[in-house]
């Protein structure tokens, strides 16, 4: 839990970083704004799937033993790891990596999704 209230720190300044990233290479002439506007918005999903998970973990931990617990951590934990899988391609990305971030975007949101509406139902 700690740990992504950490991240979501982080990435205040990581979205610092992407906007004067932005910023260079429009200068550059290699794209214009709206051609790197993916990497903010990559960055607002990653905040978001961060700020999810981050709020799962109590859930998790009060609820009861048994096979739906499992799977709900089984989930948990594949949101996790393709939330690692963007933050490093967002990291890295360059505008030929587009398609690629898009779709490492629509696999969080989805990941994300699943576990809110299949577990969170009130």
């Amino acid at each position: 839990w700690e740990n992504h209230s950490k991240s979501l720190k982080l990435e205040e300044e990581t979205l610092a970083k992407i906007r004067e990233r932005i910023q260079n290479k429009v200068m550059a002439g290699t794209g214009t704004w709206i051609d790197w506007q993916y990497l903010l918005d990559a960055a607002a999903l990653l905040a978001r799937c961060r700020y999810t998970l981050q709020n799962t973990y109590p859930f998790a931990y009060y609820l009861e033993s048994g096979p739906r617990k499992d799977l709900f951590e089984y989930q948990q934990a594949q949101l996790e790891a393709e939330i690692e899988n963007l933050s490093w391609k967002i990291e890295r990305a360059e505008m030929t990596d587009r398609g690629d971030l898009e779709n490492q975007m629509d696999i969080v949101e989805k990941r994300r999704t699943t576990l809110l509406t299949d577990f969170l139902q009130v």
